[in-house]
């Protein structure tokens, strides 16, 4: 049985979580007040997406443009990706095209369902992510790299 978003809007409303269907672009948003999270606006919100992408047959959350991958993309996806490692489930991609840094939850539904618990701990997991990366990102050193200097020059620099 393949997962669509009406199934997802559904278990939403179930638990009574304000949700927007945006059948244009095929997936559902959620917006939560966050307490260290801040997105690209510097405001204290995060907007989650939910797609059912693979005709159904993956349930898949993301925060799109989660954090600004600033002059040092490199630096910037290996601290989140730090970050991700001590996070079950949660991931981090970079699509270098757009320079969108986002964070991803995703499941394999294939022919079963997804209950209402799973949703919701997938949605709790990323923000609670987000929330725990901020700390991360905002410790990272956004110069951008010198070219040509290896790393031994650079800590002996620091030094």
């Amino acid at each position: 049985m393949a997962l669509t978003l009406d199934c997802c809007a559904k278990l939403l409303s179930q638990e009574r979580v304000r949700h927007h269907v945006d059948l244009e672009q095929s997936l559902i948003r959620v917006v939560f007040v966050t307490r260290h999270y801040r997105n690209l606006r510097g405001e204290r919100l995060v907007i989650a997406q939910i797609a059912t992408p693979d005709d159904g047959r993956r349930c898949r959350i993301t925060i799109e443009r989660a954090f600004d991958p600033g002059p040092n993309a490199a630096a910037t996806c290996l601290a989140l990706c730090k970050a991700a490692a001590d996070t079950p489930l949660v991931g981090v991609e970079f699509d270098a095209e757009c320079e969108n840094l986002r964070m991803v939850v995703e499941t394999l539904v294939e022919d079963g369902g997804l209950t209402r618990r799973q949703l919701l701990s997938m949605v709790n997991s990323l923000v609670e992510a987000a929330e725990s990366w901020q700390a991360a990102a905002d410790a990272i050193d956004t110069r951008a790299p010198v070219a040509g200097r290896s790393r031994a020059h650079k800590t002996q620099d620091a030094a």
